[in-house]
């Protein structure tokens, strides 16, 4: 018989891992999950806040291409000096006296100073404490001309084209280097895909179909220019969103007020979202050509010599992203705005969000001449 050399193991001789080895592999993935984790959380907190500046940075670029845009063309009316107060006769329109109209500025800091412009009445209340509001006036730069002249200021207007996409219901001034009218367009066609006709009928548009000057082709467009453009008479202010983040603190945005609207209370518009601060200051240019910056309502700043405009915006996050309190102070157009407790001529909010300030200078064309 034969015998076998193989050797069967008893259950009590197979080994395995001892409760020490088990503890001390669990340690080392505790640590390696630990780690994971916070590179996971590391990454995901750095996203957040390079996702969160790169939209503040976009929204401040926006916001102040808009600001910008609209404060260079103040008191625009095509060749005049921009000194000429344009005949109105639209029964309703905003406050239009050129120059003095053409540019106001007040600050809210729960009372007005100055005194509210009457355009601004339906939002009396509406701008951020201690904010700077700003109401600009003028005529579009889509300008178009006339193609057949007037007969005693008697409508229709005749247009080549219509770059401003004007339609009925809108203000319109016409203007050549003498004068100036504003009316609302009550139709605006063609003939047969030909020249535009934009017609100002009198009754609850106009108080009258007829302008105060007449406009006639001279066959010299350079020397004699007529210009047909939309007016345009916006306010803008730093306000209250309606909407609140995950915490509950309410969201602050640049608004815009057009008051060319034949419907009243006017409606504003919301412009750019996470905008907390507004300051503006004005360069009024002295008798001797120097200029000098000063907040609204300084006494002695007279706005029909303000030439040009500082604007500061302080952009935020909507939500708390970074890793520490914002305690930093900024610096707006030439105010210094700082942390709530601080004791700045103004303040931020704090916080855990992203701000970045926003400043420019913007010369206005039309009061340099």
């Amino acid at each position: 018989m034969k015998t076998s050399n193989r050797t069967i193991a008893s259950p009590g001789s197979q080994q395995g891992y001892s409760i020490i080895e088990l503890m001390v592999a669990s340690v080392i993935g505790l640590f390696i999950l630990s780690a994971a984790i916070t590179v996971f959380f590391g990454s995901r907190s750095s996203q957040e806040m390079s996702g969160g500046m790169a939209r503040i940075q976009e929204s401040g670029r926006v916001a102040l291409d808009i600001l910008s845009n609209d404060l260079r063309l103040t008191g625009f009316q095509g060749c005049t000096n921009g000194t000429k107060t344009p005949d109105v006769i639209a029964t309703v329109a905003p406050t239009i006296d050129f120059p003095v109209a053409a540019l106001w500025g007040g600050e809210f800091d729960g009372n007005w100073t100055p005194n509210i412009h009457p355009d601004l009445v339906s939002i009396a209340n509406l701008p951020k404490a201690g904010t700077d509001v700003f109401y600009v006036q003028h005529a579009s730069g889509r300008t178009t001309m006339l193609t057949a002249s007037m007969v005693n200021g008697n409508g229709p207007i005749t247009l080549a084209n219509n770059p401003d996409q004007l339609t009925a219901g809108d203000l319109v001034m016409i203007s050549n280097c003498a004068n100036a009218d504003i009316f609302r367009a009550t139709s605006v066609g063609n003939m047969g895909g030909g020249p535009i006709n934009v017609a100002f009928a009198a009754g609850a548009a106009n108080t009258r179909a007829t302008l105060n000057n007449a406009y006639v082709v001279s066959g010299n467009q350079l020397s004699d220019p007529m210009r047909v453009m939309r007016f345009e008479s916006n306010a803008y202010f730093v306000g209250d969103s309606g909407r609140d983040d995950s915490e509950g603190n309410d969201i602050f945005s640049l608004f815009m007020l057009d008051t060319t609207s034949s419907v009243v209370p006017y409606v504003p518009v919301e412009l750019v979202e996470g905008v907390e601060d507004m300051q503006v200051v004005y360069g009024e240019r002295r008798p001797n050509g120097q200029v000098r910056y000063l907040p609204a309502g300084t006494p002695g700043l007279d706005i029909n010599n303000v030439v040009s405009i500082q604007i500061g915006l302080l952009l935020t996050s909507i939500e708390e992203v970074a890793s520490e309190e914002d305690n930093r102070t900024y610096l707006l157009a030439d105010v210094r705005v700082g942390p709530p407790d601080g004791n700045e001529q103004s303040r931020h909010s704090g916080g855990k969000r992203l701000r970045a300030a926003f400043n420019t200078t913007i010369q206005l064309r039309n009061r340099r001449l």
